[in-house]
């Protein structure tokens, strides 16, 4: 579990090959089996393969901003669940390292929480069942292009009180 966690990385470029209904079921699983505050499991997951809906996304974002990867995994809860940020978080990890542990590229994208709040993507939202919730993040998954790149660690960031 250790060399996983030390040997993840973002993914920035993807093949346009499908990711496999199994792997991606299996990833998600990995998200639903993380802790959340309280036990409450508040958080909920939509798996985006549809390639018009990700195309529908891409073109009202006016970029590529998942990378074209072939399946987005956003995972969002409720406007009162106040642990959903937390929760949330630690779903995306445990689906980074999932993804990683299948030989998949993923990368963690922050821009769908914006895009929930603006008018041009409410059809979208409200198709995919995202309109007025929080989202946490998405998750693009897919074969990478690239191998993972080596990672700068900033130095003086762990400070010990003994």
């Amino acid at each position: 579990m250790i060399e996983l966690i030390q040997s993840r990385r973002s993914i920035r470029s993807y093949s346009d090959k499908k990711v496999r209904d199994e792997d991606l079921d299996q990833i998600v699983q990995c998200g639903v089996m993380a802790p959340s505050g309280m036990n409450t499991q508040g958080i909920e997951f939509c798996v985006i393969t549809n390639e018009l809906v990700l195309k529908e996304l891409e073109d009202l974002a006016g970029r590529p901003f998942f990378y074209q990867a072939p399946a987005l995994i956003v995972v969002y809860g409720e406007k009162d669940n106040r642990y959903a940020a937390y929760d949330g978080s630690c779903a995306m990890t445990q689906m980074q390292l999932a993804a990683c542990a299948l030989n998949l590229g993923s990368c963690w994208i922050n821009q769908m929480k914006d895009y929930v709040l603006e008018e041009k993507f409410d059809a979208v939202m409200t198709r995919l069942g995202l309109k007025d919730k929080v989202i946490v993040g998405s998750l693009a998954v897919g074969y990478g292009m690239e191998g993972p790149k080596e990672k700068q660690i900033k130095e003086n960031r762990i400070h010990y009180v003994k």
